[in-house]
């Protein structure tokens, strides 16, 4: 763990997917300062955010900047965890100074799409625009890389010889390659671009879900039976192993299309596509 002199940082959920990932690419770079819930694979101050006073463990830090992954996704009390520990959060740093906080929202808030998940987000995306800190929010879509989970278990699943696929497998989705969004997170913070707006991010190229699963079969050798789950079964299945929130099958029908036209404005960046982000990370 940096010390008070060193640590420029904030990085809450370290140990998660996103959290721990953009934590490796960003800590030869930075100096760095990782909470999470549970200890994991990066150094870090266990807090759990929803009891406010474990959070002044970090007035032994000095920290410039705050990257916030934290998340619960599959409780059953998904909202109010959330709401409750981002509150904490933004309310203890607005007793600190800092350069500006990096909010890892989600592509799910520009849909109409009614679950915990969104609104949560949606509701700490409000709550730092109240804030009055520099802020920059970046909404990503299906956050991925080869090692990713449920990438992971589908290939599992390819390799006895079939995919599932939940509905009817025409939904569009722009998967984000999770380095393109720790790139993005290092332009921010390296040219201190908090510019106190929105942004989506993912894949320029749209893709059915179907065609993920072919894709995903393609790069690990497979050629499996591609098989349609009713969403009905999978809110079932997903309430029994609690592997993912059953609330978050509604979305399946739902086509989730970034628009980049801010990102590539603002920071000149454009996402690299899907097919071609998970070739480059299986190499």
């Amino acid at each position: 763990m940096n010390s008070r002199q060193s640590s420029s940082i904030l990085v809450t959920g370290c140990n998660g997917y996103a959290g721990s990932k953009i934590y490796q690419f960003l800590k030869n770079k930075y100096n760095l300062v990782g909470m999470d819930l549970v200890s994991g694979q990066n150094e870090s101050e266990i807090i759990d955010l929803r009891d406010y006073r474990s959070i002044f463990k970090l007035e032994k830090y000095d920290f410039d900047y705050v990257l916030h992954t934290a998340w619960d996704q599959t409780s059953d009390n998904i909202y109010n965890n959330n709401v409750e520990a981002s509150g904490n959060l933004i309310k203890y740093l607005k007793t600190r100074e800092i350069e500006g906080i990096i909010f890892i929202s989600s592509y799910y808030v520009s849909s109409t799409v009614d679950i915990q998940y969104a609104r949560s987000k949606l509701e700490v995306e409000n709550m730092i625009f109240d804030s009055r800190l520099p802020y920059v929010i970046i909404r990503p879509d299906m956050l991925y890389s080869f090692d990713e989970k449920k990438i992971q278990e589908q290939i599992s699943y390819m390799r006895k010889g079939f995919a599932i696929c939940i509905g009817n497998g025409k939904s569009l989705r722009t998967p984000t390659l999770i380095d393109d969004l720790a790139d993005l997170i290092y332009q921010i913070i390296s040219a201190c671009e908090f510019t106190n707006k929105v942004y989506e991010i993912g894949s320029p190229i749209s893709y059915s879900q179907a065609d993920i699963l072919r894709i995903i079969a393609r790069n690990a050798g497979l050629k499996p039976i591609i098989i349609k789950l009713p969403v009905l079964l999978a809110k079932i299945l997903f309430n029994l192993t609690g592997k993912v929130d059953p609330e978050q099958a509604e979305t399946i029908k739902y086509d989730r299309v970034v628009d980049l036209n801010n990102l590539i404005k603002d920071f000149g960046f454009t996402p690299i596509d899907f097919e071609n982000g998970l070739m480059i990370e299986h190499e």
